[in-house]
């Protein structure tokens, strides 16, 4: 099926209204996030924050696995989900850095797989003729964001509460945990389709004749 023929399928269903209403969800993210970092003890404001964080999660499970049981998988859908995804986590990890100390080469590495995912996806599309899919890092990936932006925006209670030696005052190290599963994404989607960008006629070579 080529894109310009995505719009003939029946496009209107749950599991992509799913897909954007994560996005409807940013801006009321951000204003709230950013309020709390000023006001780390206004607690209403953080049971808003975890909500949105909640809902965020069980929609991005929900879309995949409705559309699925419900025979709804369309192109659309293929391509609105990791868009979506994109959008809600770097709007995530935006509001991390500023306010809440997130590490900011960990941020620029997420920008980086991003982008590079984008043009890699593009390529593979009108030069290979192959539509890329995602792979299981890339919703692995979804759920740390989801995982670290929670504890990052819980760090300011917890400081209130632990000793500032203890673990769980560090939410750094979900951070890095990020940044492990960025990496191996990018090798997993490497070996998937690494030779098909870079070397096309080794896999030409492979096929055999029809």
């Amino acid at each position: 099926m080529k894109f310009r023929d995505a719009f003939q399928e029946n496009y209107l269903t749950l599991s992509n209204f799913l897909s954007v209403s994560r996005v409807l969800l940013v801006p009321p993210f951000l204003y709230l996030g950013h309020s709390f970092s000023q006001s780390p003890r206004d607690l209403p404001l953080l049971y808003g924050l975890l909500v949105i964080v909640f809902i965020a999660i069980i929609s991005d499970f929900l879309d995949g696995f409705l559309a699925r049981r419900w025979n709804q998988v369309t192109m659309v859908g293929q391509y609105l989900d990791p868009i979506c995804d994109k959008i809600v986590t770097l709007a995530a990890l935006t509001l991390l850095l500023v306010d809440f100390d997130f590490p900011i080469w960990i941020y620029a590495f997420y920008w980086l797989r991003e982008i590079a995912g984008v043009w890699a996806g593009t390529f593979l599309y009108f030069k290979r003729d192959v539509q890329g899919k995602p792979n299981i890092w890339g919703k692995i990936g979804v759920f740390v964001v989801g995982f670290c932006t929670t504890w990052y925006l819980l760090n300011p209670l917890l400081k209130q509460y632990l000793p500032e030696q203890h673990w769980l005052t560090h939410p750094v190290a979900s951070a890095y945990l990020l940044a492990l599963v960025l990496v191996l994404g990018i090798i997993s989607y490497a070996r998937a389709y690494g030779k098909l960008v870079f070397r096309p006629e080794s896999v030409s070579d492979q096929r055999p004749d029809s």
